[in-house]
């Protein structure tokens, strides 16, 4: 399994909204580990100054660890981010790490359905 943040270029796309087009950035996330979560961060930094939208793929996410659920954490609680940063259903794999740290309500908070 690839353990690399991965951009890709073929998921951003437009989508409809309020008959408006709207870009949004998606980032697919194969692991959620301390050492993806500056390169992550960055990512979501760009976007914010593109004025783009994130929506990060976490629904096939098979290593997690704290700093990573810590990041989505943050993302909620800022409120310049968390309206414009959330993220797919998450794998059963992050689903269970949040639980187990008592950041399920953090984590939910986040989804968006696609």
């Amino acid at each position: 399994m690839k353990n690399d943040l991965v951009w890709h270029e073929d998921m951003e796309h437009a989508v409809e909204h309020d008959a408006s087009s709207v870009q949004e950035r998606v980032v697919q996330l194969d692991d959620l580990t301390i050492g993806r979560c500056a390169e992550l961060a960055e990512t979501i930094r760009q976007s914010m100054v593109d004025g783009l939208p994130v929506i990060l793929d976490v629904s096939g996410c098979q290593e997690v660890d704290t700093a990573g659920l810590q990041l989505l954490v943050c993302i909620q609680n800022d409120p310049a981010v968390n309206l414009r940063v959330h993220w797919t259903t998450p794998s059963e794999v992050l689903a269970q790490k949040a639980a187990r740290l008592g950041m399920s309500s953090w984590i939910n908070a986040g989804v968006v359905e696609r």
